[in-house]
């Protein structure tokens, strides 16, 4: 299953549960009683952020463990990228 199947024009609800420093929302978003944050880091297609949060840590593991999405090959962190460019 990817992401436009996962979603397929359902309605999705986003619930704000913090700020960043820069005061951007940080929210978590659902599909019914689907977390969608939870199900892309479990995918692979999302990392778990743990500067903010250890809530998707084990997700985040399945997903290296089982080289799924993006841990099929080798990329560098966005937070790592971003500091350096």
């Amino acid at each position: 299953v990817n992401l436009i199947n996962l979603i397929n024009l359902k309605t999705i609800n986003c619930k704000i549960i913090d700020k960043d420093k820069y005061d951007r929302d940080i929210a978590e978003c659902y599909i019914n009683k689907i977390n969608i944050n939870k199900w892309m880091v479990k995918n692979g297609w999302a990392l778990a952020y743990k500067y903010y949060s250890k809530k998707y840590v084990s997700e985040e593991k399945y997903a290296k463990n089982n080289k799924l999405g993006i841990w099929k090959g080798e990329f560098e962190n966005p937070w790592d990228y971003r500091k350096k460019n």
